[in-house]
């Protein structure tokens, strides 16, 4: 498997107000069971910590078009959905993960 690209922890800071909003709005998704049955997922978050396997199965999310990365500080996501346990945050597509995408910039890699 190759390895997911990492989200920095400044882009992951860029970008929690605007996953706090889909919290509110239904366009985030918290949790691995919710991004499992959630179809037309735009970015997949994943805490850097989590199983290998977990990783691999997730990372299957980009032959539909999901942008999939691993975040070393997925808090800074979870905290402004007010889910701070989970290991898994997925956006829907729609205008929430178009400003999700200018706020990472045009590589999408938030470098």
């Amino acid at each position: 498997m190759s390895e997911l690209p990492e989200l920095s922890r400044e882009a992951a800071c860029r970008i929690g107000p605007l996953v706090g909003i889909g919290g509110k709005s239904g366009d985030t998704v918290c949790g691995l069971s919710a991004v499992r049955r959630t179809r037309a997922l735009a970015y997949v978050f994943v805490a850097a910590g989590l199983a290998a396997g977990t990783r691999r199965e997730l990372s299957r999310l980009c032959r539909q078009g999901t942008r999939v990365f691993r975040v070393e500080g997925l808090e800074e996501l979870t905290r402004a959905v007010g889910r701070a346990g989970v290991s898994v945050v997925g956006v829907k597509r729609g205008p929430l993960a178009e400003g999700i995408g200018r706020r990472l910039g045009e590589s999408g890699r938030g470098e």
